[in-house]
């Protein structure tokens, strides 16, 4: 008996992603519980995961059993839906029930959701599908129109819709796994009566291929077994094809059926095909062959069968047996070893060895050699992967999905990507949203990506191309809308310096950027921007403008106008600030003290005498003043900078007292007096009343500039910072005695008149305010001696 496989038969992609999802979920369990961390929530399946019986039993048996409504899932549990996907409706409850979904729905079928979202919601045409109107994908793809589709399931539907609609605008689709011809028979009979009609063959490649290669197999074979589960809509099709090549075709769920039924059917002469539908595990299919073939086969023909040649090009199972840093050997039942080296397991030169395969692993892999003289059968895992990794990346094209991959390599024009196992080349112009100099900056970065185009080259082979920028476009596009939607003048954010340029930096507000001004950056003048910030800073700003229509924004790093009524609300003659010194100007030096330009008066900067506030302070320094005087109307603020105790007045009167005897040397001399250096920077005054006991003209008469005199201090005023000397009380009264004793006929002052005066140090000062002829005639009278 000759046992024949169909070429394409068993999981379709979908089918197999959704199967790895769930034992994924139970893998994921046991792992947590392993190492003691608690998972008690409950994971089913909406419904049948597949329509298989054996996959569905043995899941159920590892934790995950199948519920029928949305309303069996209890609350916080979690849901995997099934690869044939489900309404809308039904997801919104899962949602609104706090149930985690854990989507499996097959890439394929997702796609037809989109397209009937699309065209029923935004171009508001009606919806035609073209399936079994009782099968749980087309009862999903109704879901997502509001179950306003109109269901095809045979020529006799056409009639009935014919009946019931004029010519409106219609859209098509397709049950993944109905039969082309009749997708084909439905599109030539409406296209004759609705002229606003668009076909959309959503019918799974896997599908057609699947059907095509059982058709060739069933018209050569004497029997045919089609294997899958009882409910499934694309075996009962491959059942149907294969019946009207093969009359002899069964179908069967798995190999018990055939020992029961069928086994008495078998000969050696026969010729006998097996197919299965896309929901029929691998192991299934296996179980089917051997069934058939285990009476049929001898211990001879089993040694024979391992001592069957290997040939480059086959692809064989074996059985992980060791793991080195460079290969894997792997028992592929031949006399000979099977190595696997690390170049033909993975794409990935940075993957590691130990996290691909596993020892006791069963894995597919491509004969690339066979050395007779050697021994050694040398493998590839990673060709094998390849061929499955296209198709799930034909599946990712056609469905816009967004992939992600690690940059592994830099080639001439662009970078690759591994993604599914399956090397993708990125030009350089799809690297980034803006253009990169330097490609090496991706390199083993992990980037998402869209395909954008699958072709074959002249030798035959697969090139996909990805795109980073469409993804990083559709990025910035979603965070521009969102930023423009909240976006208002004042409003702060935190954003990283992206560009500098010679007038401003360009700041990344999250999909959108804005332009600081150089002015704006520092509370002082700089040359660039490099001088405070560098590229990739984070800082804080505020929107100082908006242009919605040129997509322009200016920011600042503080709002002067609120900083400055901030001041203003709370400033008052006396409280300290610490400031930075922005100007120097010859009077003075002006200091931002939060919002507002204050200035510190050159006379306020130093005790001593300075020609220039250079020799005090520098731009951009910091310093500590204090409100002396303030005009709210006119937004004018004077500050104050010296210490009072480092003035020279509290360093001179530290160790002086009334009453003190001093020598000082004379400054200045004025018509009243003559000032008298008491400390440096501190003078003293000598009344012209307190220069000698003999009444004098004018102080020059007597003193000059330069002459250092003794003198005693008669008067410290802290209140008006002022010191009072007297020359006259050093002096004794003997030249006073001789002229009262005298004959002489001059008219003698009164000695109380020489012992006290009538005035204070601070009526002297205040009277240098008058004119020079006012303080001559002032001193005049102080001096004129009364009247009898």
């Amino acid at each position: 008996m000759k046992i024949e496989i169909a070429k394409n038969a068993g999981f379709c992609f979908g089918v197999d992603r959704a199967v790895k999802i769930a034992y994924d979920c139970i893998s994921e369990k046991d792992k947590l519980s392993q190492n003691n961390l608690a998972d008690d929530s409950l994971i089913y399946t909406y419904g049948m995961l597949i329509h298989n019986t054996d996959v569905t039993n043995d899941l159920a048996k590892k934790g995950i059993s199948a519920i029928e409504k949305p309303c069996d899932a209890p609350f916080g549990s979690r849901v995997i839906i099934r690869a044939h996907g489900v309404p809308k409706s039904d997801i919104e409850y899962f949602k609104k029930n706090n149930i985690k979904l854990i989507d499996a729905t097959c890439p394929f079928v997702k796609k037809i959701h989109k397209i009937v979202l699309d065209e029923y919601i935004n171009k508001g045409r009606t919806i035609v599908i073209v399936g079994n109107p009782e099968h749980p994908e087309v009862i999903g793809i109704n879901g997502w129109c509001n179950n306003s589709a109109i269901i095809i399931s045979d020529e006799n539907d056409i009639n009935d819709m014919l009946l019931k609609l004029k010519d409106i605008p219609i859209s098509v689709v397709a049950q993944t796994t109905i039969r082309r011809q009749l997708f084909k028979k439905v599109e030539e009979i409406l296209k004759k009566h609705f002229t606003n009609a668009d076909f959309f063959d959503t019918i799974c490649s896997a599908t057609s291929e699947r059907q095509k290669s059982a058709a060739e197999l069933a018209a050569r074979v004497d029997m045919m077994f089609v294997v899958g589960g009882k409910n499934s809509s694309n075996t009962l099709k491959l059942y149907e094809v294969c019946k009207e090549l093969c009359e002899n075709t069964v179908h069967v769920e798995n190999s018990k059926i055939i020992k029961k039924q069928y086994n008495n059917l078998l000969n050696k002469k026969m010729k006998v095909g097996i197919t299965a539908g896309a929901s029929t595990p691998e192991s299934v299919i296996k179980e089917v062959y051997l069934t058939m073939a285990e009476n049929e086969m001898n211990f001879a023909e089993a040694l024979e069968e391992t001592l069957k040649p290997l040939k480059s090009g086959e692809v064989v199972k074996g059985v992980v047996i060791g793991i080195t840093p460079t290969e894997v050997q792997v028992d592929i039942g031949s006399k000979y070893d099977g190595v696997i080296p690390f170049d033909e397991l993975t794409n990935d030169p940075n993957d590691n060895i130990n996290d691909l395969v596993k020892i006791g692993e069963e894995v597919d892999v491509y004969i690339v050699h066979v050395s007779d003289r050697d021994g050694v059968v040398t493998l590839s895992k990673k060709k094998i992967d390849a061929v499955k990794g296209m198709e799930e990346l034909k599946a990712a094209f056609e469905n816009n999905e967004v992939l992600s991959g690690r940059v592994v390599e830099l080639v001439r024009g662009g970078v690759v990507t591994i993604a599914k196992g399956v090397r993708v080349f990125i030009p350089a112009s799809e690297c980034a949203l803006n253009y990169l100099s330097d490609l090496g900056v991706l390199l083993n970065t992990e980037q998402k990506f869209r395909i954008i185009k699958m072709d074959t080259d002249r030798r035959g082979r697969q090139r996909v191309v990805g795109s980073i920028k469409t993804v990083a476009k559709e990025a910035a596009d979603k965070a521009s809308a969102e930023f423009w939607a909240t976006a208002e003048e004042g409003k702060q954010y935190k954003g990283i310096v992206k560009s500098l340029t010679s007038f401003g930096a360009f700041i990344d507000l999250g999909g959108v950027d804005g332009l600081i001004h150089i002015s704006e950056l520092s509370p002082i003048r700089i040359s660039h921007p490099s001088e405070v910030v560098k590229v990739g800073d984070e800082i804080e700003v505020y929107i100082k403008e908006l242009d919605k229509d040129k997509n322009r924004i200016s920011l600042v790093r503080e709002l002067k106008e609120q900083k400055a009524a901030e001041f203003w609300k709370d400033a008052e003659i006396g409280k300290k600030y610490t400031g930075i010194v922005k100007s120097i100007t010859p009077f003075g030096a002006f200091v931002d003290i939060g919002g507002v330009d204050g200035l510190v008066h050159i006379s306020e900067l130093s005790w001593n005498r300075i020609k220039h506030p250079s020799e005090i302070v520098s731009v951009g320094q910091e310093l500590e003043v204090y409100i002396k005087d303030l005009d709210k109307d006119k937004g004018k603020v004077s500050l104050g900078y010296k210490k009072e105790e480092d003035s020279p007045w509290v360093k001179a009167v530290k160790d002086l007292h009334v009453g003190d005897k001093i020598q000082a040397k004379i400054v200045r001399i004025l018509p009243f007096g003559a000032f008298a250096e008491v400390a440096e920077y501190v003078d003293g005054l000598i009344h012209i009343s307190q220069i000698s006991n003999e009444r004098i003209n004018k102080p020059s008469d007597v003193l000059a500039i330069g002459d250092v005199v003794d003198c005693e201090i008669v008067e410290i005023n802290d209140d008006t910072k002022q010191i009072g000397l007297s020359m006259k009380a050093l002096m004794t009264d003997s030249a006073s005695d001789v002229t009262a004793d005298s004959d002489s006929n001059e008219e003698v002052l009164p000695n109380s008149y020489i012992e006290e005066t009538s005035f204070t140090l601070g009526d002297i000062l205040d009277s240098a305010e008058v004119s020079e002829d006012s303080e001559k005639k002032a001193s005049e009278d102080v001096n004129e001696e009364p009247e009898a």
